[in-house]
């Protein structure tokens, strides 16, 4: 299996980080800190190196950049290794402008690796929001999916015209739309195809991950909640020329793929609605992580793992379940955490490496 992982790392004039050179194994690397003092920063740098982009919501460069550095400018620095060869990677980045360099070379769309990033406290939002799941799943269908990325990009964008048009309204608005919905009704049935295969391909590993990590046999299964499930593009065009009046009234597009929802079943019951908080917490790092096995399946190759403190979302015992799990992985993991309790339980992983994150500094790794 040909799986890219970070070797070095040193981000220069990146939020708190200091410039120092993070060193890590291939395999668990555990990162201790209190809170605030740039654990999840080292995640972040990491994230926006392979992914293009951060984790965080809406975060702009100047978010990013250290007020207090000399030079306006972010610099991460990095090398990757797989079990043949080594490639440096880093990213140069100002207000205005970015710049990828793949060996030294100028690279605009590939990278070395792509990461996933397990945020426990999105439990929360994924149960409770349509919306959030929406762009979860929107996000991580992309990092796997070149052209549903396209795609949605395209429909968005007609998504949006077709909108300011009913906004509008006026005497030519009836055959404007129709001329936008023959590429939202094309758009529409080709990236509800796209969530339907993936969901079938993701539900061969939600059931198998969870009774692996956590040693219970429960059933888990996604579903696609669409008004369009299953048609093609001509008969979406005919709904939306049925639709057409009822949106000009409205002056928005009330019905479309962008409404759509995801229902999560636990022993065929809704997880939103039925499942205790434990419950839905264990079924969240299961979908995450049955994710990450489609996307070994697909490419043969794992993504890097970054965890950010998952202590206070699951008690001792599956704190020790899920380090169990990640013993038997071929997957590089960053994992962060502020408790002693949960730190003392890292501490036992063999072959794991450690580092102590002090104000952004690196004080001590073994």
């Amino acid at each position: 299996m040909d799986c890219w992982k970070v070797k070095k790392l040193q981000a220069q004039n990146f939020r708190n980080l200091q410039t120092q050179v993070f060193d890590f194994a291939p395999g668990i690397n555990c990162i201790f800190g209190q809170n605030g003092n740039g654990k999840t920063n080292l995640l972040e740098a990491v994230h926006l190196l392979t992914n293009k982009k951060s984790f965080r919501k809406n975060t702009s460069y100047s978010q990013m950049i250290n007020i207090e550095g000399v030079n306006p400018e972010l610099v991460i620095q990095s090398v990757f290794e797989n079990k043949d060869e080594m490639a440096s990677y880093s990213l140069r980045m100002t207000d205005e402008s970015e710049e990828r360099y793949l060996n030294n070379t100028f690279e605009k769309t590939k990278t070395p690796s792509t990461s996933v990033f397990i945020n426990p406290f999105d439990s929360y939002s994924f149960h409770t929001s349509s919306t959030f799941r929406r762009q979860w799943m929107d996000s991580h269908i992309s990092l796997m999916d070149k052209e549903y990325r396209q795609i949605s990009g395209r429909f968005q964008k007609a998504m949006r015209f077709r909108n300011s048009i009913l906004s509008i309204g006026g005497k030519n608005c009836s055959h404007q739309l129709r001329a936008i919905d023959e590429q939202i009704a094309e758009y529409s049935a080709l990236i509800t195809q796209k969530r339907v295969e993936f969901i079938q391909g993701l539900n061969e590993f939600i059931t198998p991950t969870f009774k692996g990590i956590f040693s219970e046999d429960h059933t888990l299964e996604l579903q696609l909640d669409s008004l369009f499930l299953h048609w093609d593009a001509q008969r979406i065009f005919d709904f939306y020329r049925h639709q057409e009046i009822a949106d000009i009234k409205a002056q928005i597009t009330k019905v479309g793929i962008h409404r759509d929802d995801y229902v999560f079943s636990f022993d065929g019951l809704n997880a939103f609605e039925f499942c205790s908080l434990g419950q839905q917490k264990m079924a969240f790092l299961s979908l995450i992580f049955a994710y990450i096995e489609l996307f070994r399946y697909k490419f043969t190759s794992y993504p890097i793992v970054l965890i950010d403190d998952v202590s206070g979302e699951l008690d001792s015992q599956r704190w020790k379940n899920l380090i169990q799990y990640l013993e038997t992985k071929h997957f590089q993991v960053l994992i962060t955490t502020a408790n002693e309790n949960f730190r003392k339980e890292l501490e036992t992983i063999t072959n794991s490496k450690k580092f102590l994150i002090e104000h952004g500094t690196l004080i001590n790794h073994g």
